[in-house]
């Protein structure tokens, strides 16, 4: 009976102290940001790529920003961080979601977004 209680009690400190990540990037990926570029011809160069990030922090399910504006926020970052210029765009720009949960009382929800600034040429 003491050996039971001491692995219970192991198995709980073990649980609690553990946190679960979630990610749905590559299943659920929504874009705020929609352009509609042609590279149908070689007129381009790539520049770079930029990201952006943004979180949101939840107590017990309260808090934070709802996953839309979380995920604009990140966006937005993403924007900032191009310092666009003339003739650049962003393409195949993208978020994904990150959700980390401590025992169901703290949740971490981070968006990432990436993207690559192209610039044209004649």
């Amino acid at each position: 009976m003491k050996r039971l209680l001491i692995v219970a009690s192991f198995c709980l400190a073990v649980l609690s102290v553990s946190g679960c990540g979630v990610s749905n990037g590559l299943t659920f990926n929504q874009n705020q940001l929609q352009t509609n570029v042609v590279l149908s011809q070689n007129n381009f160069i790539v520049v770079k790529n930029v990201s952006g990030e943004a979180s949101a922090t939840y107590i017990l399910g309260i808090g934070g920003y709802k996953a839309a504006e979380t995920k604009a926020s990140a966006m937005n970052q993403m924007i900032q961080n191009a310092n666009l210029s003339g003739s650049q765009a962003i393409v195949n720009a993208s978020v994904s979601m990150h959700e980390k949960t401590v025992l169901g009382i703290y949740t971490k929800v981070t968006a990432y977004a990436t993207g690559t600034v192209i610039e044209f040429y004649e």
